[in-house]
């Protein structure tokens, strides 16, 4: 296929890429408002969402096959079959084993996944296929999750265990980590490098949920508030400004909503806003970006060039795409990281942009559903501060792409390239499901006790009879 024939093939595909993708969006978004205003668990159905995804996941690496003049990509192609059947066997297997999951929740993380492989394919094949291969031992992650989440009842001692080893994992990674873009939060292993930063937000989030479960006083909130300070001021010595945040954000609401203690919350608020101007003056590279915030167009060429090309790709995009493959997303720079969202709306287009953005919205709403209705606080407590990371996650580093706000180095949830972002996230959605199973049993045992008890008053009365 020449180059011009191609053209016409993506240009008339992008409206069918729009089609898809909104489909799955009115369909997550009429099963989620529908049980909000119900108040009632969705009926268990899988639809026909699943196949939707593996058609837009074969329709896209498809297309991208057909991209080479010289000929047709085999292994593009045998890609997308490959990403369609992983779906679909994570789907259905999930969805057999676990009854009470939210079935809604998954496809929608599956949906950001598909969209992020295509893309890394579009961009770079050999990052696809390792994302593909970090999907994989993600879902791992989740299926353990899945089955420990909803049989844990106190950790213990283990709690203790944590408390230390969250912190001290930070700590170590500031002092020795390996340093990539201003801040020193990876740690390289062999020939890969990790992020335990990522890796801790599990820890912290678990340690908070089940140290917060039961009403305190404030002495007796002393020691997991030390913990959440040391474990923000690790992040924070790593100069990763972007993931100190996002821990802090966290404890703000795991701790309210676990407390609704509003003057230490409002405190805490403040403190963080007086450490956030001495970080600015602190770290050059914080100001750098705060200065492209304010006016990248003053310095294109230096300062504001990442935030002007991300800009100028979504504009350049339109309300659908310029078309897969016709784009310029290596004029973006990290536009396989940071700024994957900026590469998506410019192949994709705005509509696109604002499904992800949306999906993510629906995201919190049915984890915070499953946090809602959770017999347990310490449930309540890991589903909501699951959620509220995800959350916090992508509206930090979309509001940076489209310069609501200064940009910070984070990756978005399940789209980015990245196999500790992609584990921790998938892992975040495991504790949800966790909790979402947990629901369930709950609640069918105590249905089952009430028939039990209403059948025993029947025999007591006949018997009196």
């Amino acid at each position: 296929m020449n180059s011009k024939q191609y053209e016409i093939l993506a240009l008339t595909l992008r409206y069918w890429f729009v089609f898809l993708l909104a489909y799955v969006f009115i369909q997550a978004t009429y099963r989620t408002l529908r049980g909000v205003m119900s108040g009632k668990l969705d009926r268990r159905s899988t639809g026909n969402i699943p196949f939707i995804l593996a058609l837009l996941s074969l329709s896209a690496f498809g297309l991208l096959a057909f991209r080479d003049p010289s000929g047709f990509d085999k292994d593009t192609a045998l890609l997308g079959v490959l990403v369609s059947a992983v779906i679909l066997f994570q789907f259905y297997f999930l969805y057999y084993v676990f009854r009470g999951m939210d079935e809604i929740l998954l496809l929608m993380v599956d949906t950001l996944a598909i969209l992020g492989f295509v893309i890394l394919q579009r961009l770079t094949p050999t990052l696809a296929l390792r994302q593909v291969e970090w999907f994989a031992a993600g879902n791992v992650v989740l299926f353990l999750a899945m089955i420990v989440i909803p049989r844990i009842n106190k950790p213990g001692r283990l709690l203790a265990a944590l408390m230390v080893l969250g912190p001290a994992i930070l700590f170590l990674v500031a002092f020795f980590g390996e340093k990539s873009g201003g801040a020193t939060s990876k740690l390289p292993i062999g020939d890969f490098s990790i992020q335990p930063s990522e890796f801790a937000k599990v820890i912290f989030i678990v340690v908070l949920a089940y140290s917060l479960e039961e009403t305190q006083t404030f002495r007796q909130r002393i020691p997991v508030l030390l913990f959440a300070m040391f474990s923000i001021l690790g992040v924070a010595l790593q100069k990763d400004l972007g993931g100190a945040l996002h821990y802090f954000l966290v404890f703000l609401f795991m701790y309210y909503i676990a407390t609704s203690d509003w003057m230490l919350t409002a405190t805490a608020a403040g403190a963080g806003i007086v450490a956030s101007v001495i970080g600015y003056r602190l770290f050059s590279h914080v100001q750098v970006r705060v200065e492209a915030w304010k006016n990248p167009w003053a310095d294109v060429g230096g300062k504001g060039y990442q935030v002007a090309q991300s800009l100028m790709a979504m504009g350049s995009g339109g309300w659908f795409g310029m078309g897969l493959n016709l784009g310029e997303p290596y004029a973006i720079p990290a536009s396989r990281t940071d700024f994957i969202f900026a590469a998506i709306c410019e192949e994709f287009g705005i509509l696109v942009g604002g499904i992800v953005i949306g999906l993510y919205i629906l995201i919190l709403i049915r984890s915070m559903q499953k946090a809602l209705r959770a017999y347990r606080a310490s449930d309540m407590l890991l589903a909501s501060g699951a959620s509220i990371s995800l959350a916090i996650q992508a509206f930090i580093i979309i509001g940076g792409v489209i310069k609501m706000i200064p940009l910070t180095g984070i990756t978005l949830p399940f789209v980015s390239y990245g196999g500790s972002s992609m584990i921790v996230s998938l892992s975040m959605v495991g504790i949800v499901e966790g909790v979402s199973v947990r629901n369930y049993r709950t609640a069918r045992d105590q249905e089952e006790e009430q028939m039990d008890g209403t059948d025993e008053e029947k025999s007591d009365g006949d018997e009196d009879t």
